[in-house]
């Protein structure tokens, strides 16, 4: 059993670092491609030159082509995306995006058979004056003309980013429904343990089951909804919100999914202990006393002890309801064995959003960027060092919620991570009212302007503090 657990770790990291490799290979493709467009603005697309770097980029296509049909780029408001992964992309490519949003260009698939020759003609296509691309009755009709050019496919920016924003909607909308009906499990659960009757671990699997589903399709709205604090239903609110950060932490770092399901379900079950403790020390707005402050400690203890008497419990949720405490000093119940793997990752999704709920250990509510850098400082210590750089790689230095202001002037909140940690997707806000999200107002940092970026972030807002009600936004 060790060695297929080993085994099953290996492949996930190895998953992990092949995407990450496939991704880096995508970035090098777009960035072979810019060279050969520079040449041909330089040379005629006969010269040396030119024809180098075509080569240079047909062997690269070819490499991501051996275990594809197609080789699809889609740039979706600046940001530039290969198959559904978002593109690192740095200023000096922003040129080569302006040039194809600006040939409404949205999408460029390159289709096996694709020739050296093919790509000079469509390099020497896209310098020609932008009239040629309007004065078309559509862009994809524009390449099919040019006899050379049959294994390139242009796709129009309105077709690219309709498509991709009915996905998205349909995908917030599903998601809110998802959280809402955890909730309702997780609240089903904990009045039937205090009544002392069975639990339908069923139906709990079920809900993990679908969270998982989901978040492997929509991960940062999932990690969006987390802001949402109820505090008439914190109890179950949060063990909602450690599932989702746990399980979405797990599909970043390319677990396998029953591992994330595995996950979920022991974030989702964590805190059960708190049934046993008293509702006017969970729900204390003021500082614990000593003895309160007892009371509570025992909770994961209960709560390993209670889950140890629920059939249908796996014994790693146990485990993480009996260790999610044992990081830091002041960890608890205090023995000398390493936290499981597991454990790590639902203490840090835990602490997260124990921070930004303002519940407990913090006195106020904690925007999503500062609880990051109460994190970030606690690697190592409280937390295992490498986890705390993969949540933080995942979140973003400015999280899901995070209110920005921009050197524009404007304000925009985050609402997609993309590749370049300091340049999230944002709502431009105006009217603060709700009504932004339903214009289209969605903006990508990276989103480039005369070869630099067009925003950049000048500081952040205090949300709780200019009173803007992020569950507008957000759901």
């Amino acid at each position: 059993m060790p060695e297929e657990q080993n085994d099953r770790q290996g492949e996930s990291r190895h998953s992990f670092f092949a995407r990450q490799q496939l991704i880096n290979s995508a970035k090098s493709a777009f960035q072979l491609l810019a060279a050969v467009l520079k040449n041909s603005t330089l040379y005629p697309v006969s010269h040396p030159f030119v024809l180098a770097s075509a080569d240079k980029f047909l062997l690269k296509i070819k490499e991501l082509l051996v275990d594809r049909k197609e080789v699809p780029f889609y740039l979706v408001g600046g940001e530039l995306f290969f198959e559904k992964d978002s593109v690192p992309v740095d200023e000096s490519l922003t040129m080569l995006m302006e040039l194809f949003t600006g040939r409404d260009v949205g999408g460029i698939i390159f289709k096996p058979g694709l020739t050296t020759d093919e790509i000079t003609a469509f390099a020497d296509l896209m310098n020609k004056d932008g009239a040629v691309f309007s004065a078309e009755s559509g862009t994809d009709e524009l390449l099919p003309k040019a006899s050379q050019i049959t294994h390139i496919v242009l796709h129009r920016v309105l077709v690219v980013d309709k498509k991709i924003g009915s996905v998205i909607k349909e995908g917030k909308k599903r998601a809110a429904e998802v959280f809402m009906d955890a909730i309702e499990t997780m609240k089903e659960m904990i009045e039937t343990q205090q009544l002392d009757k069975k639990v339908n671990m069923r139906k709990m699997n079920t809900t993990v089951q679908t969270m998982v589903d989901n978040i492997l399709e929509n991960r940062d709205t999932y990690i969006g909804l987390t802001n949402l604090k109820m505090y008439d239903e914190y109890t179950f609110a949060h063990s909602v919100n450690t599932s989702l950060l746990a399980s979405a932490l797990g599909t970043f770092l390319r677990f396998e999914k029953p591992q994330v399901a595995a996950l979920g379900l022991a974030g989702l079950l964590h805190d059960m202990g708190k049934a046993s403790v008293p509702h006017e020390i969970i729900n204390k707005p003021g500082k614990l006393t000593d003895a309160e402050w007892e009371v509570l400690k025992r909770h994961p203890v209960e709560g390993a002890l209670l889950l140890a008497d629920t059939p249908g419990v796996t014994k790693m949720a146990m485990v993480a309801a009996f260790e999610h405490h044992q990081h830091g000093e002041r960890g608890y119940p205090v023995i000398g064995v390493r936290q499981h793997l597991f454990s790590q990752i639902i203490s840090l999704a835990d602490a997260y959003d124990a921070i930004t709920a303002a519940r407990v250990y913090y006195s106020i509510q904690t925007p999503p960027d500062q609880a990051i850098r109460i994190l970030w400082k606690k690697r190592g210590t409280s937390f295992n060092p490498v986890l705390v750089k993969a949540f933080v790689n995942m979140m973003g230095i400015f999280p899901v919620g995070t209110v920005l202001k921009l050197n524009t002037g404007e304000v925009g909140l985050v609402m997609h991570q993309t590749r370049d940690l300091m340049r999230p997707r944002v709502l431009l806000l105006t009217r603060f009212d709700g009504s932004e999200k339903e214009k289209g107002a969605d903006v990508s940092l990276l989103e480039g302007a005369g070869g630099k970026f067009k925003r950049s972030i000048a500081g952040t807002i205090d949300p709780y503090v200019s009173r803007i009600d992020l569950k507008k936004y957000l759901t």
